[in-house]
């Protein structure tokens, strides 16, 4: 069970990333400075759509905030590799660049990767998003077969999969822009 709490915590947290993109990029053809959730008034689900009457997205109901240094679960385990520090842009957070000790070099290299990464980030939640709505046009669908139900949820179970590994790797890339003694500063805001 705890487990799959993780896994939760872990792909809500890649949402919210991939959600903050689309978010950013939305705005004037470009993303806002610092931008790491939607846009100030946006009411979102947990995927950035509108969300399920009376959930998370339902007129007057707003997501939880992201989890900040040293919440429960902003961190992901190191066995998932999925989430490595706090969620969003947690290196342009000043208190996180002040416990970590990060350089404004390495605070350059961090925004020069999640810039490079940012369109198959993108492309992958996109992908996602629109297997997700395929799968729940089906679930609606009283003349879905279970072969169509089934291979729908398929190709939502691969889109996920290729979105965690496509934030992952994009993790990994900030990771190696650190010293050994900073992740370990950057572990301890768990």
């Amino acid at each position: 069970m705890k487990l799959r709490v993780q896994s939760v915590i872990r792909l809500a947290a890649i949402l919210f990333v991939a959600s903050s993109l689309v978010a950013a990029s939305a705005q004037s053809g470009g993303p806002r400075p610092g931008a790491i959730g939607p846009p100030p008034g946006r009411v979102s689900g947990p995927t950035g759509g509108p969300g399920p009457s009376g959930g998370p997205g339902a007129p007057g109901v707003h997501p939880p905030p992201p989890a900040g240094p040293g919440s429960p679960g902003a961190n992901g385990s190191a066995s998932g590799g999925v989430q490595f520090g706090p969620v969003g842009r947690w290196w342009d957070d000043k208190s996180v660049v002040q416990a970590v000790g990060l350089s404004k070099d390495q605070q350059k290299r961090m925004d020069s990767i999640f810039s490079a990464n940012k369109p198959a980030i993108l492309d992958s939640y996109k992908a996602f998003l629109r297997e997700q709505s395929r799968l729940e046009a089906l679930n609606k669908d009283s003349k879905a077969t279970k072969e169509q139900v089934a291979g729908a949820t398929e190709a939502v179970e691969k889109a996920r999969a290729t979105l965690q590994k496509t934030t992952a790797q994009m993790l990994e890339q900030i990771r190696q822009q650190m010293a050994t003694d900073q992740i370990t500063r950057l572990q301890s805001l768990r």
